[in-house]
């Protein structure tokens, strides 16, 4: 059985577990939130180690071909133009559709106070990156120190030359682990499912949200069957991009269920490897600087859940100030949240509201009761996004070997 299937199966499973349960059952809502909380644990166990022993390997090879630099910034060009992109679309659609205001309820005067950028640069860099290896919640330290090990790799060989073994054998060894835990991944998503949609089935049936949810799930399809495609057929060297959403199935549904975008990112690395057919110089180099500084997906839902915060305190829609303002502003809060692997656009939206002040610090509660879904969508493109921007650079470094759909796993 395909992996997709297996997490689709697992998928439907915890769906149909969910319709049937009560939702006003404390006890029962208790337990799948442990649930769901150990199984985003679970997914994420391998991440760290795995990133730790392979992105130094990666950044040592890529280093002595002489390809290093040129591939890390065509990656940060890629990656951040991608947030600009999508930042523009969302503004664009959430103009042209300018779904219905959402009315203000209750005083949001008392809510907690949205985390600074001081305090979330803080939290990005810890005191120590071995800090972040204890928590689990930072990718950036951890990817930020193999890149240094995987240059100095490159000097005093023969002193160096034990370790990168060394991590060159960890590295496979992990995969391996991780492998097992991609298998296992279709167990864990009936879990993360049943929690997901009895949130959805407990949230407000109001109408007023309506709008905002529709519109976003059109810019997701649009994106995901539209500008994804054009992208990888336009820049990906005029080849068949359905294969490619298709070796992407597995890990996007993961990303989908759960909203968290380390959750999915071991079948991430193990279908670009496997079923794309990048090789770990560029997987390992691309898919974690993808995650952190290439959150795209989450950019655009944040950018239409802002303007539908802002008309809803206000009445003068979208103007060439706003719009402007939204269109730096956002990209800038989005390469901001390595440190929220798993709140994604709420995080961004909380940031987002705090920088445009004027008594507006509190605007994200507005769609606060509609925060799965839309943290679910950005999670979705995140991870579809990564995919694709790993193949795109790895035809062009010439780092893929193209393997045919039948022999994705």
């Amino acid at each position: 059985m395909k992996i997709w299937m297996k997490y689709l199966l697992g998928a439907v499973l915890g769906a149909m577990v969910a319709l049937v349960l009560p939702i006003d059952d404390p006890a029962l809502k208790a337990i799948l939130a442990f649930l769901f909380d150990l199984s985003i644990r679970v997914g994420r166990y391998i991440l760290l180690p795995l990133v730790l022993f392979s992105v130094p390997v990666a950044v040592f090879e890529l280093n002595e071909d002489g390809e290093f630099w040129k591939s890390l910034g065509r990656s940060l060009v890629l990656l951040v133009a991608g947030i600009v992109a999508l930042t523009l679309v969302g503004i664009v659609v959430a103009a042209i559709v300018h779904p219905a205001r959402i009315p203000l309820e209750g005083d949001t005067s008392a809510a907690v106070p949205a985390i600074g950028f001081r305090d979330l640069l803080l939290s990005v860099f810890p005191e120590s990156p071995f800090a972040a290896l204890s928590t689990g919640q930072f990718l950036l330290p951890v990817y930020f120190l193999a890149i240094l090990m995987g240059l100095a790799f490159s000097h005093d060989r023969p002193a160096t030359k034990p370790v990168l073994l060394l991590f060159d054998s960890l590295s496979r060894i992990f995969y391996q682990i991780n492998s097992f835990f991609v298998e296992f991944l279709g167990v864990l998503v009936i879990a993360v499912t049943a929690f997901a949609v009895l949130t959805l089935r407990a949230m407000p049936r109001s109408e007023i949200f309506r709008p905002l949810l529709a519109t976003v799930a059109l810019e997701v399809a649009f994106v995901a069957f539209v500008v994804v495609p054009a992208f990888l057929w336009f820049l990906g060297g005029k080849k068949n991009p359905w294969r490619t959403l298709y070796g992407l199935l597995a890990p996007a549904l993961a990303a989908l269920v759960s909203g968290d975008v380390y959750f999915p990112f071991g079948a991430l690395a193990k279908h670009a490897k496997e079923s794309l057919g990048i090789r770990r110089r560029e997987n390992m180099l691309s898919l974690p600087l993808a995650f952190i500084f290439g959150r795209a997906g989450t950019a655009l839902v944040t950018a239409t859940s802002f303007i539908v915060v802002l008309s809803s305190y206000s009445n003068m829609g979208v103007t060439l100030g706003n719009f402007l303002s939204i269109l730096v502003a956002v990209p800038l809060v989005t390469l901001l949240l390595a440190s929220s692997p798993g709140r994604g656009a709420m995080s961004a939206l909380i940031s987002l509201c705090a920088l445009y002040g004027k008594g507006f610090e509190n605007g994200y509660l507005i769609v606060a009761p509609i925060a799965l879904p839309l943290i679910a969508a950005g999670a979705f493109l995140d991870t579809l996004w990564a995919g694709c921007a790993a193949l795109v650079l790895a035809r062009r470094s010439g780092h893929v070997q193209e393997k045919e759909p039948r022999f994705h796993i």
